[in-house]
């Protein structure tokens, strides 16, 4: 029995609509962030906040309340909003954690079209370094307690970091197994970081303010293992102002913590890959890119002493982003292949189908191999979702002085000897067991 015009023509209006929401469906992370990055670029922190919130509705829809949490989240810290910023990051860890626990079957859709069909979970350096700014958040309120126990709590990520990879590569070997796709595990990527400097420096110096001396000698000794252990992420000198010390002559030690530059962001990349010799497959997968930043020194001095210093690098955020989300981006990729197998499977059922005498299952071949293909080339994109306003560089440093009142001035130089900007702070310097810290930052 024929199929009738009319069936045929409800049947190909069906099928294109699916077309036309698959090819929506790759297009529907995006957002134009630009006019709130040129804001955070001249360091206006409050406009670029105020530019942020007034796109958080088409944020939120798009990319998801993780990213909005977490952008809102780094701005207010930067607008002097250490509370409001706090509130928000704890959202952001929140649902990073919730994401986290979700089964693999409540993601299965991801595996059958992509990742963006599911809620942006986090990746594993957000996750991280969420925590070191909530922590520095505390120590602007003076909660020192309070950032100790947020530095333990990035610490005991960087624990996890094998674990989770692993759970990701038995969810991808128990679909392979399922849906009887090659897949041995052999390619796979192992991220190289174990060990913040970072973190262990900011815990070294608050557990010692807080008199926990083994806390602080163990964070410290763990900056030189990370320096030690890690050479490809930390390619340069451990900052001498690491070693922690006694401060003599009744001074006060000033720490100085500075961060330039801006986060990576993921770029899609994609190719083909040919199944046999007449038939090839399009993947598409995600791959962080750095930014970097144009700082390559910054001077430090105390207006009322002319006391000056140079701030030393202690950590690239970015080369450990980076590095970090690598395992990530390999899973991608893998399911990639493996979405792209499967409906190559799917083509030659379609075409089995559509050779039928049958009209009915003819139409029926026909309308599935035009999904299979379309939903293969169409839906076929990266998840290029990520947060935005992280630092890519970590400077530290530190001055003693005596007990008082003084104007520091950091300069950002770039590597011409050019300053690219200059932050005045005031900042009082206490008796010798309270923390004084002063932290600044240039998005450049």
């Amino acid at each position: 029995m024929g199929v009738s015009p009319k069936r045929h023509r409800i049947a190909i209006s069906l099928c294109c609509a699916l077309a036309v929401s698959i090819l929506l469906l790759g297009c529907a992370s995006s957002i134009d962030l630009r006019s709130t990055d040129h804001l955070y670029t001249l360091s206006n922190f409050s406009g670029a906040y105020q530019s942020l919130e007034h796109k958080s509705e088409s944020i939120l829809k798009a990319q998801g309340p993780i990213i909005l949490s977490y952008d809102l989240g780094m701005l207010a810290r930067l607008t002097g909003d250490y509370t409001g910023s706090n509130t928000l990051l704890s959202e952001s860890e929140r649902l990073i954690g919730e994401a986290r626990t979700k089964s693999i079957s409540a993601n299965i859709a991801s595996f059958i079209i992509n990742d963006n069909t599911k809620p942006y979970g986090g990746a594993e350096y957000e996750d991280l370094y969420l925590n070191i700014f909530k922590a520095l958040n505390y120590l602007a309120l003076g909660k020192e307690e309070s950032a100790l126990v947020e530095l333990r709590r990035s610490l005991e990520k960087q624990t996890q970091l094998k674990a989770h990879h692993e759970q990701d590569l038995r969810a991808i070997a128990s679909y392979a197994k399922q849906n009887n796709l090659a897949w041995d595990g052999s390619q796979t990527y192992a991220a190289s970081f174990a060990t913040s400097a970072l973190a262990n420096h900011l815990a070294a110096i608050v557990a010692h303010h807080l008199g926990d001396e083994s806390m602080a000698s163990y964070s410290a000794d763990q900056v030189t293992h990370a320096f030690v252990s890690q050479p490809t992420l930390y390619p340069f000198a451990q900052p001498e102002a690491t070693t922690l010390g006694e401060v003599e002559g009744g001074r006060s030690r000033l720490h100085l913590l500075c961060f330039s530059g801006t986060s990576p962001i993921k770029e899609e990349r994609w190719e083909y890959i040919y199944l046999n010799q007449y038939d090839r497959v399009r993947i598409a997968y995600p791959v962080l890119v750095a930014r970097g930043s144009a700082v390559d020194s910054i001077q430090v001095r105390i207006r009322e002493t002319g006391v000056t210093t140079t701030v030393q690098k202690i950590e690239s955020l970015s080369t450990i982003a980076i590095d970090t989300f690598a395992p990530q981006g390999a899973l991608a990729l893998q399911k990639s292949i493996m979405r792209s197998m499967a409906r190559a499977m799917g083509i030659a059922v379609s075409d089995s189908l559509s050779s039928s005498k049958d009209d009915n299952v003819s139409l029926l071949g026909d309308l599935l191999g035009l999904i299979f293909k379309v939903s293969g080339e169409a839906s076929e994109r990266a998840d290029v979702r990520s947060t935005h306003y992280l630092p890519s560089e970590a400077w530290v440093g530190a001055i003693d002085l005596e007990p008082g009142s003084y104007t520091v001035e950091i300069s950002f130089i770039n590597k011409w000897g050019q300053s690219l900007g200059t932050i005045t702070q005031s900042v009082e310097v206490a008796g010798s067991r309270s923390l004084s810290l002063v932290e600044a930052f240039l998005p450049r």
